[in-house]
């Protein structure tokens, strides 16, 4: 039996290419057990090979007959090949975060094979004394960040004594039944089940009306500062709101080879909670501040720093907290400025403030059916672009993806274990040579990026400069004095 897949996941298939790869992961950076004997990596490789067979979504595998390969469909596969899936890597002396760093830019940069299901799992030794890494690699088609998250937090435990927890791929869970309000009976359930069965086709119509006239407004600003651009005094448009493809040209929108390149960087989240209380912003505005920061530091360094604000693409999850997390992706893109032409960190600030504010109205007014719609609707053009191979050849739709997901709050185990570092890695595309991704874990803030070697030069050192706009913020919005006045009322910018 075969599945066909949603548009937006089939959309990851027909973009890919061998320079466009749409592999996502997490690297989990591990402490081995105080009672780790010499032989321990062999026994988690032994353990994890014990699981022979596969839960959804790690059972599915692209169905190999040739209408599938214009209707993709996902066919069922009961024990997945481990010698495929499960490999085993221990990093050249002496070891260390540079060592790890090549060696998963390099996994990261091969295609997987779609005679297999799309997942890997890579355990590496030798990163230092007493620590493994896992990097769990998937393709964007099978999962997106959000669900890969909270499948791999489900299968770890909060417990550092328990042992015999599954491997990722072979985890099952009972979906429990939802209590029955009190009060009701059989025949009224019934009823409710026919009264929502009618009641759907209008809903839909309903979701994609309303998807569709938020399109056209993010559509008809762009229409409208168009014609701004080719009539010289056409008065300005008052909408604050991002529109797509106003982001400026710039190195970070060029073609791509599949050479890749991890850097990774890790915060206190008290220090960011802290700067966001008393900047008037949230802990994503300040994410999004330090990554704007850094860019402007990087760009700045290479010539490269265009004289227009680059613009975020921020992927926001409206997958609801009980779904099923193998089903697909349920992520949409809201955009926002940067405000990379704004020479003072705190006009640059503010800057960002409201414009994410926008953003967040923007797609509060829409159900998830809607932004579904929407969603489709909105990225058509893009995901078109990469199909045929013209994403670097266009003006971008934003100059940079920024995502932002929430991890757990207290620490992980798995098997005994400690699970120290969690970072997200994600998808540099043909047009789109950067992506940043932060990930909140246990009181720590791990930034990962994920670039294209060949088209950003260097680009690991985004990720120290990160850092060092971090603490530019923080001297710019200091614990106490008149100078940490809310941010919204700060005055005009100066340009560089």
């Amino acid at each position: 039996m075969t599945t066909m897949l949603s548009p937006l996941d089939a959309a990851f298939l027909w973009g890919e290419s061998d320079s466009d790869l749409m592999n996502i992961a997490h690297l989990d950076i591990f402490r081995l057990p105080p009672d780790a004997g010499p032989g321990y990596v062999t026994e988690v490789i032994d353990h994890l090979r014990a699981f022979t067979s596969a839960a959804t979504p790690f059972d599915r595998r692209l169905a190999s007959s040739g209408i599938s390969r214009i209707l993709p469909r996902w066919e069922r596969v009961d024990e997945p090949d481990l010698d495929y899936h499960l490999q085993r890597h221990v990093l050249p002396a002496p070891g260390g975060q540079r060592e790890l760093g090549i060696l998963v830019s390099r996994l990261h940069g091969i295609r997987m094979d779609r005679t297999h299901p799309l997942w890997q799992v890579h355990v590496i030794e030798g990163i230092g004394e007493g620590r493994i890494a896992l990097y769990i690699k998937g393709h964007h088609a099978l999962l997106d960040g959000v669900a890969t998250v909270r499948l791999a937090r489900k299968v770890m435990s909060d417990d550092p004594h328990e042992r015999d927890r599954p491997a990722i791929w072979a985890y099952r869970e009972t979906r429990a039944q939802r209590p029955r309000a009190a009060g009701t009976d059989s025949a009224a359930t019934e009823m409710d089940s026919i009264s929502q069965m009618l009641r759907a086709p209008f809903d839909m119509a309903r979701a994609q009306l309303t998807g569709l006239q938020a399109l056209t407004r993010m559509y008809g600003g762009l229409a409208e500062a168009t014609v701004r651009e080719v009539i010289p005094g056409m008065s300005a448009n008052d909408d604050p709101l991002i529109k797509p493809y106003t982001a400026p040209r710039s190195i970070l929108n060029g073609p791509i080879t599949a050479d890749r390149r991890i850097a990774t960087q890790s915060f206190d989240l008290a220090r960011i909670t802290d700067l966001a209380a008393r900047s008037g912003g949230t802990v994503n505005d300040v994410i999004l501040a330090l990554c704007a920061g850094g860019l402007r530091r990087y760009l700045a360094e290479i010539g490269e720093l265009p004289a227009a604000a680059l613009i975020a693409g921020m992927p926001m999850s409206f997958r609801p907290k009980d779904s099923d997390d193998a089903e697909g992706n349920a992520t949409t893109m809201a955009l926002a400025t940067l405000a990379t032409d704004i020479d003072d960190v705190r006009t640059r600030f503010a800057t960002i403030v409201a414009s994410t504010v926008h953003a967040k109205q923007h797609m509060s007014r829409m159900s998830a059916t809607a932004v579904m719609a929407y969603t489709a609707m909105l990225m058509a053009p893009f995901g078109t672009g990469l199909v045929l191979g013209l994403g670097s050849r266009v003006k971008p739709m934003f100059n940079v993806v920024v995502s932002n997901l929430a991890g757990p709050r207290t620490p992980l185990h798995y098997n005994g274990m400690t699970l120290e570092e969690w970072h997200a890695v994600s998808i540099p595309l043909d047009g789109q040579a950067l992506n940043i991704t932060i990930m909140s874990y246990a009181g720590r803030l791990n930034l990962c990026i994920t670039a294209c070697a060949t088209a950003l030069p260097h680009i690991q050192r985004l990720a120290p400069y990160c850092g060092e706009a971090l603490t530019e913020l923080e001297a710019a919005f200091p614990v106490s004095g008149s100078s940490a006045e809310p941010t919204r009322r700060q005055g005009q910018s100066r340009r560089q």
